[in-house]
């Protein structure tokens, strides 16, 4: 700045290119800091044409949890559906289907199928009380087959009679395999001798099951100790050079059940 009558210099300022661009860097981060602070602390956003409002996000919030409790309220409907359709099959019933239509117009063909020779053929193979297809030879089913797991290779020789007593079956190695084995996990609660020294061993099992396997010349586990499930226990006993057949019984709450109930034999 110069003195307008003397032409003296009182002020100059000398701008260099790395000023003016050093100048400008340093506004403009100012700014977009003061930007940023508005845009944190302020609604200044919300004039912005384009901005969702709060309450614009707050209803959208509300739509979407809205869609979900729908959802979730139509999977409900259909889990109660589905159970009360199985309630009614287990009491003997036919579930109906609630149809959602207003008024009734569709149209059901309730004509009469006449059977076919197949068919008639079909019925009379099962109707038969002999033959591979008959239902007479039908076995229910085993809810609780192969629960356990086998106590020795072979074949059984004596089935369970409850009436009669005979509360254990008896099965008969194959293979010259005597081994003895555990069905299940357990703890060994009784290791015992009878006079014709022969063994029995208990093991007791969860949920109240103990096996008492009987008939054994060798024991190869002592009371308390824990075994697995398939772990050999003993062997058979030997008479005259034949093995004995393997006495085997099932106990369940105090109860003698027949093992070919909760175990797959292989004849």
């Amino acid at each position: 700045m110069r003195d307008r009558d003397s032409d003296e210099s009182h002020w100059k300022m000398n701008i260099t290119p790395i000023g003016i661009i050093s100048g400008i860097s340093a506004f403009v981060i100012i700014l977009f800091g003061v930007l940023m602070l508005l845009m944190a602390y302020t609604p200044i956003l919300e004039i912005l044409p384009g901005y969702k409002t709060s309450s614009e996000k707050m209803r959208d919030q509300m739509v979407e949890s809205i869609m979900q409790i729908d959802s979730m309220e139509r999977l409900m409907h259909r889990m109660l559906e589905y159970n009360d359709a199985v309630t009614k099959i287990i009491n003997g019933s036919t579930p109906t289907l609630h149809s959602t239509v207003l008024t009734d117009s569709i149209q059901y063909d309730k004509t009469t199928v006449l059977p076919t020779r197949a068919d008639s053929l079909l019925r009379s193979i099962l109707e038969r009380s002999e033959g591979e297809y008959s239902l007479e030879n039908t076995r229910e089913a085993n809810p609780v087959a192969a629960m356990f797991s086998i106590p020795m290779h072979g074949t059984i020789t004596r089935t369970f009679d409850a009436p009669d007593s005979s509360y254990d079956i008896t099965i008969m190695s194959v293979d010259n395999d005597r081994s003895v084995m555990a069905v299940e996990n357990g703890t060994v609660v009784g290791v015992t001798q009878g006079s014709a020294g022969n063994i029995s061993i208990i093991i007791q099992h969860a949920n109240g099951y103990v096996s008492v396997y009987k008939q054994l010349g060798e024991a190869l586990v002592r009371k308390g100790q824990i075994v697995q499930s398939g772990a050999v226990i003993g062997s058979q006993a030997v008479e005259d050079e034949k093995a004995i057949d393997l006495g085997f019984e099932l106990w369940r709450n105090g109860t003698a059940v027949d093992p070919e109930r909760y175990i797959l034999f292989k004849n």
